[in-house]
């Protein structure tokens, strides 16, 4: 079972797509009805806010690929889109004036 981070940028006609990370969850196949958990940080990478269709002219997706294989050495594949974002920075509390008043 492998989980990876793929990135897809495209601009006009030009697309490229990259594999961030690739991991290896487990060696071989897993039993039916078993539940593997998986922690994937994403702090360690460089990724930036996810764009979609800027101005119909840029955007930049973020997708988790997972593939499976069964007993009998068949491949499953699943694909998920994801979203990143950029938290607002915290308020400070301190109000500046826009105008200085005299």
């Amino acid at each position: 079972m492998e989980l990876s981070l793929l990135k897809r940028e495209s601009s006009g006609s030009y697309h490229d797509h990259d594999t961030m990370v690739k991991y290896e969850v487990m060696d071989g196949h897993p039993v039916a009805g078993e539940t593997i958990p998986v922690r994937f940080f994403l702090s360690p990478f460089k990724l930036t806010p996810t764009y979609k269709q800027v101005e119909d002219t840029f955007s930049v997706r973020y997708y988790l690929n997972l593939v499976l294989l069964d007993e009998n050495d068949r491949r499953y594949y699943k694909q998920q889109e994801i979203t990143l974002w950029r938290k607002a920075p915290a308020k400070t509390g301190v109000t500046v004036p826009a105008t200085p008043s005299k």
